[in-house]
C-alpha cells in the first residue's frame, strides 16, 4: 500500500533535519580542530611579540644610557650588535673591485655607478661572507629592533627615517646650528665663520650658464679660478655644499673651506667632522687640484652611488684646497724640486709654524697657521689628511722627537700611544693606491718606504708640524699624504694622479666611522661639554663637544674608557670594538659635592694636550732640551733635510 502524503512529508523533513544536524556537527568539529592547532601558533606569536618589545626597550636603553646595561655602572663589556646593512662586507671593497675591473665611468669627474648592481638593494650583501652571529644578534636582526650604528636606515625614497621613529627619542640625529653662519643671520654673527658673501644673489646665473655641464678641467687653477669653481659648486649644489673662509693669507687671499655633506649648514649630532688640508707648501700643487676634483666627484656621485651617499649622509667633510695661496701664485709648473713658492709671503714654512710638544717653537705665528689653529679649536675634527708632494708615502705621527744632537742621522722612530691606529690609517691610503704601497724610491738617493708608509720622525724629524699639533692638542688623528714624486708636475699628469688617488681619498675619510663614539651626559640627560676622555694606556686625550659627543678611532679589541668632568665623579667603562661598525657607548656622570654642598672640582688627569680656558692651545710642558750650539746645528740640519725631501 502506498504511503500517505502526510507520511511522505514527515520523512522528507526528518531527512533534511538529519543532514542539517550532520553539517552543524561537522562544522563544529572542523572549528575545534582549527582552534586546537592555532593555539600554539597564537601563543608563539604572543611570545615573539613580547620578545620584540623587550628587545626594543633594551635597545633604547643601550642607546641613551649605557650605564643601565652594566653592573651598577661598573663597566661590563658592551658589544655593539650587527645589523644586516652594516658593511660586514665593506661596500668600499666592492668599490675597489669595481675600479679594478675598469667599470668606473669613462667620463672624468662624472658620478660613478659602482653599486648599481652589487649594492643597490642590499640583498647581495647578505649572500656574501658574513660573520657568525650569536642568537641575540640574530633575534635583533629578525625583529628589526637593532640600533642603527653605521649605515642609516632608509625609506625606499632614500630619506633617512626620523631619529625619534628609529630610536624612540629625539637625541641621536638632531640638526643644530653650525660654527659658521649665513651672512644675513645677525644672531649667529659672532658664533663662527660666515658663509661666502658671494653665495646666492651675487653669484649665480651667468657663470652657471657658461658651465652648464659642470666640468672641471684637468689643469692648475690659480686663486681666482679656484674661487670661481668653489662658488659655482656652492650655487649649483646648495643642499650638499657650503663655502666659508677661515681667514686670509698674508696678501689677503681667502683661505676657502668647502663643506661637502647632506647637512652642509648644520651639524648633525652624532656625525663626525673630517678634513683635508692641501697646498700647505705653495709649490706642492697636486693636492690642491685633487681636492677640487674630489669635491666635484662627491657632489656628482651623491645621487647615484650608495657608498658616497652613505658617506655624505653620515660625515661632514671639510676641504681646504689651498692653505698657502700666496705661495702657489709664485710657484712654477714643472719644478719638481726646490723651494720657489714653498713658503708664505713672509718666507715662513707653514709646516714648521705650529706649537710643538717636544720642543719650544719660537717662530712667529703666521696668519695662515693662526687661522688653521682657530679652525681646529672650533670644530672637533676626528680625522684629517694633510696633502703634500715631493715623495710617495703616507707619513704618520710623531714628526718630532725629544732633542738629540744626532737625531737626523739616526732616524729613530717617535711613536704615539695610538701607533697601531696611525699605521692602519696610513696603510688604508697606501694600499688603495696602485703604486704607493710598493714603497719604491722616487729617484736614486731617496729613501724607500716599507708598504708605502713611514713614521714621520723616522723619515726626518721636524719641529712645529701640523699633524703632531692636531693629534696632541685636539685629539684629531692626522696623516701626512705625499702624493707625487714631483712637487709641481705638468698638467698632463693630473688625470693619472686623480685616478691613482681617488679611491684612497674616499676610503681614508670613511675610517672616521671606526672605533667608538657616543655621548657624555649628566644624571638628568643633559650633555656635558668639554668632558675629558682617554683610552686607558693611550695618554693622548680628547674632549666632548658642546652636545656631549665624542669619537675615537680604534682597531678591534677590548678597551677601557676613562671619563673626567669638572664637578663630576670620574668614571671608567669597558667596551669592545668590532670590525663591522663603530661601537656606541653612552656615559652618564654623576655630580660630586662636598659636605658644604659645593661642587667638587676633580683634578684634571695628565693628558698630552692642554687647552687655555678661552680655547687657545697652550704648549704643554716641554721635555728637557739640549741647549746651546748643538741645538742650533741640529735645527739647521733638519731644515736642510726637510727642504730636500718635502
Amino acid at each position: 500500500m502506498a504511503p500517505s502524503t502526510a507520511t511522505t512529508c514527515r520523512a522528507r523533513a526528518d531527512g533534511r533535519r538529519s543532514h542539517l544536524l550532520l553539517s552543524v556537527r561537522t562544522l563544529i568539529a572542523i572549528t575545534t580542530a582549527v582552534a586546537f592547532f592555532a593555539l600554539p601558533v597564537h601563543c608563539q606569536s604572543e611570545k615573539r611579540l613580547s620578545s620584540i618589545q623587550q628587545q626594543q626597550q633594551q635597545q633604547q636603553h643601550q642607546y641613551y644610557d649605557s650605564e643601565e646595561l652594566t653592573s651598577g655602572g661598573g663597566g661590563e663589556v658592551i658589544k655593539s650588535k650587527i645589523r644586516p646593512d652594516t658593511y660586514s662586507q665593506d661596500p668600499a671593497q666592492q668599490y675597489e673591485k669595481h675600479l679594478q675591473h675598469g667599470k668606473q665611468s669613462d667620463t672624468v669627474g662624472s658620478a660613478s655607478t659602482v653599486y648599481g648592481e652589487q649594492y643597490g638593494d642590499g640583498s647581495s650583501l647578505m649572500q656574501q661572507d658574513q660573520p657568525m652571529l650569536d642568537e641575540e644578534a640574530q633575534e635583533s636582526i629578525s625583529s628589526g629592533s637593532i640600533n642603527n650604528h653605521r649605515i642609516p636606515q632608509y625609506t625606499r625614497g632614500g630619506s633617512p627615517v626620523p631619529a625619534d621613529v628609529v630610536e624612540g627619542k629625539n637625541v641621536g640625529n638632531r640638526a643644530v646650528g653650525n660654527n659658521y653662519h649665513h651672512p644675513g643671520n645677525p644672531s649667529s654673527a659672532t658664533g663662527g665663520y660666515a658663509v661666502d658673501s658671494a653665495y646666492g644673489p651675487h653669484y649665480s646665473s651667468q657663470d652657471l650658464v657658461q658651465d652648464q655641464n659642470y666640468q672641471l678641467e684637468f689643469k692648475y687653477h690659480d686663486y681666482d679660478k679656484m674661487t670661481k669653481f668653489l662658488r659655482t659648486t656652492s650655487s649649483r649644489f646648495p643642499n650638499l655644499t657650503a663655502l666659508y673662509s677661515i681667514g686670509k693669507s698674508v696678501q689677503g687671499r681667502d683661505l676657502w673651506v668647502m663643506v661637502v655633506s647632506s647637512s652642509p649648514y648644520e651639524h648633525m649630532i652624532g656625525k663626525p667632522d673630517v678634513k683635508y688640508v692641501a697646498n700647505m707648501h705653495g709649490n706642492e700643487a697636486v693636492g690642491r687640484e685633487l681636492m677640487l676634483h674630489l669635491i666635484q666627484y662627491l657632489v656628482n656621485s651623491y645621487s647615484v652611488d650608495p657608498y658616497i651617499r652613505w658617506l655624505l649622509d653620515n660625515t661632514r667633510i671639510h676641504v681646504l684646497p689651498s692653505m698657502n695661496p700666496d705661495g702657489f701664485e709664485v710657484a712654477r709648473e714643472g719644478q719638481c724640486d726646490g723651494g720657489q713658492g714653498r713658503y708664505n709671503a713672509r718666507g715662513f714654512d707653514l709646516n714648521r709654524n705650529f706649537p710643538d710638544y717636544f720642543k719650544q717653537n719660537n717662530k712667529r705665528g703666521q696668519p695662515e697657521t693662526d687661522a688653521v689653529k682657530e679652525w681646529t679649536s672650533k670644530i672637533q675634527f676626528v680625522l684629517s689628511g694633510g696633502l703634500h708632494g715631493g715623495a710617495l708615502v703616507a707619513s704618520y705621527p710623531f714628526d718630532n722627537t725629544p732633542n738629540s744632537m744626532f737625531q737626523s742621522y739616526t732616524s729613530t722612530p717617535s711613536l704615539t700611544p695610538d701607533d697601531d691606529v696611525f699605521k692602519h690609517l696610513a696603510l688604508t691610503y697606501s694600499r688603495n693606491h696602485p703604486t704607493m704601497n710598493q714603497g719604491v724610491a722616487c729617484k736614486a738617493g731617496t729613501p724607500t718606504f716599507n708598504n708605502g708608509i713611514t713614521n714621520g720622525a723616522a723619515w726626518y724629524p721636524l719641529t712645529g708640524g701640523m699633524q703632531d699639533f692636531n693629534y696632541v692638542w685636539y685629539g684629531c688623528m692626522e696623516v701626512t699624504l705625499e702624493l707625487s714624486c714631483c712637487k709641481y708636475p705638468s698638467t698632463s699628469e693630473l688625470p693619472k694622479l686623480w685616478e691613482e688617488n681617488r679611491l684612497s681619498l674616499v676610503k681614508f675619510l670613511a675610517e672616521a666611522h671606526r672605533g667608538v663614539h657616543g655621548f657624555v651626559m649628566d644624571e638628568h640627560g643633559n650633555p656635558i661639554e668639554k668632558a675629558s676622555l682617554k683610552i686607558k694606556g693611550r695618554d693622548v686625550g680628547f674632549q666632548t663637544t658642546k652636545y656631549g659627543e665624542f669619537w675615537r678611532i680604534l682597531l678591534p679589541g677590548v678597551y677601557k674608557l676613562e671619563i673626567y668632568g669638572d664637578g663630576y665623579i670620574p668614571k671608567e667603562m669597558d667596551f669592545m670594538v668590532v670590525e663591522q661598525h663603530p661601537t656606541l657607548l653612552n656615559v652618564t656622570l654623576h655630580t660630586s659635592k662636598r659636605q658644604d654642598n659645593t661642587p667638587y672640582r676633580q683634578p684634571v688627569p695628565h693628558f698630552y694636550h692642554h687647552h687655555h680656558p678661552q680655547g687657545i692651545a697652550l704648549a704643554p710642558k716641554q721635555p728637557t732640551q739640549d741647549p746651546g750650539i748643538f741645538s742650533s746645528i741640529t735645527s739647521g740640519f733638519n731644515n736642510f733635510v726637510s727642504n730636500m725631501f718635502g
